[in-house]
């Protein structure tokens, strides 16, 4: 692997340590070690345990007292639980709605779905995450109720979880990431007469 260069260090280690473990370089349950990670980025191992905070704070690695810093495991029910309550809470977003969404945020989607389309490469994979984040959280800002948004946001570093776990679809996803939203946007959100209410959420549901 390529020496990390020095400007905005601690961004460039978090965004390789990051590529490791979406890559499988790092599997669920491995210890990371600080100076062997430094060693391998060519870094000192002040921005290497800084990044490993910023990750473990995104819930995919985890700190074992006295022990050290270990990839953290999850399992399919981890991964189900998620998706379940996520989609619920888009769901109930949907019906406080009717399933009927402003041009404003019409648009505002149909922004972030262009910006899908430029993405091309896997070491992109975080800005992938950020754009699905962004697009399914106009779903849920668009019912107006703040606390259900606050309920839905406490559960990114999960979201991030689901996308990290996706070994061998990756590429898949980074490919097809546009295609799937922006069907997602005019068959369920275009204000459609046959898309609102009980269609529309069945729709969500499935995605």
């Amino acid at each position: 692997m390529a020496k990390i260069m020095r400007q905005t260090l601690r961004e460039q280690v978090t965004q390789a340590i990051r590529l490791k473990l979406l890559t499988g370089q790092l599997r669920p349950g491995e210890r990371i070690v600080e100076q062997e990670m430094a060693e391998d980025l060519g870094v000192s191992r002040g921005p290497v345990r800084e990044a490993l905070r910023q990750i473990e704070q995104e819930g995919l690695v985890e700190y074992t007292s006295h022990v050290g810093c270990f990839v953290k495991e999850f399992n399919a029910r981890d991964v189900y639980e998620v998706y379940l309550l996520r989609a619920n809470l888009e769901i109930l977003s949907v019906k406080m709605c009717d399933g009927k969404f402003s041009e404003q945020t019409i648009a505002k989607m149909g922004q972030i779905v262009q910006r899908m389309a430029i993405i091309e490469q896997l070491e992109q994979f975080d800005e992938v995450i950020e754009n699905d984040n962004q697009f399914h959280a106009c779903i849920i800002e668009e019912c107006g109720l703040k606390r259900l948004y606050t309920l839905w946001s406490s559960m990114d570093s999960g979201n991030t979880i689901v996308f990290y776990r996706g070994a061998g679809k990756n590429e898949y996803v980074v490919h097809n990431q546009e295609k799937i939203h922006r069907r997602l946007l005019w068959q369920k959100y275009g204000n459609l007469p046959t898309r609102r209410g009980p269609a529309t959420c069945r729709l969500s549901a499935k995605h």
